[in-house]
């Protein structure tokens, strides 16, 4: 597999699946959970930060994304395409060459199309050791994507009385720490309750590895408004990744294929080869 689109895809899933962010050391908190207390300031809040949320199904945008792989980075262009419930479709294209690689989460599988080398990977979250680890499925995947709040696993507007409420300043933070593997952490923007980054980090200690996943330049979309600014940073053992992806022309166009079809002349690739083939 070609250096871009092996690392573009290394970034995309490991940094989705890995753990961690930035520091929250100056927050304060200030309630913890209070189950059967659906009036609770805390409770009050979750739903205003879920109020954000798009009132669409459908989700198109074009993109620019830069792929800094500790000091090398690659520019390039691409399509996001998400339905609800459904599927988030990520395209990647490089100028003169087209697509160069494709992966399109559904609610059962991964599918990574390398265009370049006519080889793809399909296969169930459950085969995926780390997305299975960090209980990472397509609601949590989809959340991520569609900015807000999440339960892994579970729907989150069962389970608000489970999240701790700190602020500190201008932010609000959601915090989730039931979870028996990973803590989440979502800050929030206080007087407009958007939601400003998610924090996925691990309890062992041992583990440094990190993830922040940033949101900015929100922009009136549908009901709601969105993020036009997407940034992912991981720090791993041996080397730091970032996604930094930039949105336009947003729309609620559904007039595309929901999933990818291949000609007879790709062929499968097993997972354990793929990342394998991801190791710099």
């Amino acid at each position: 597999m070609i250096p871009l689109c092996r690392n573009l895809i290394l970034i995309a899933l490991v940094a989705l699946a890995t753990a961690a962010c930035k520091s929250t050391n100056n927050l304060t908190a200030t309630s913890g959970p209070t189950p059967g207390n659906s009036n609770s300031p805390k409770i009050s809040y979750a739903k205003k930060v879920l109020s954000n949320i798009a009132d669409t199904k459908v989700l198109t945008a074009k993109m620019k994304v830069n792929l800094a792989m500790g000091e090398k980075n690659v520019s390039l262009s691409g399509t996001m395409r998400m339905k609800r419930g459904d599927v988030i479709q990520l395209s990647m294209t490089f100028p003169l060459i087209g697509e160069v690689c494709r992966m399109e989460f559904t609610t059962n599988e991964v599918l990574i199309v390398d265009r370049i080398n006519s080889r793809y990977v399909r296969a169930g979250y459950d085969q995926i050791d780390f997305l299975r680890s960090a209980n990472l499925d397509f609601s949590a995947l989809e959340a991520i994507f569609w900015n807000e709040i999440f339960y892994p696993g579970n729907k989150v507007t069962d389970h608000l009385d489970e999240y701790t409420i700190s602020s500190a300043g201008t932010h609000t933070l959601l915090s989730l720490t039931t979870a028996p593997k990973l803590d989440y952490a979502f800050l929030t923007l206080t007087e407009s309750a958007l939601l400003d980054r998610i924090t996925i980090s691990s309890k062992n200690i041992a583990d440094r590895s990190n993830l922040v996943c940033s949101y900015g330049d929100f922009a009136k979309f549908a009901s709601g408004r969105f993020p036009t600014h997407m940034q992912l940073n991981f720090a791993g053992d041996r080397q730091n990744y970032g996604l930094d992806i930039s949105l336009n022309s947003l729309n609620t166009n559904a007039d595309w294929q929901t999933r990818t079809q291949l000609s007879p002349k790709y062929t499968p690739m097993d997972v354990d080869r793929l990342f394998k083939s991801m190791i710099p």
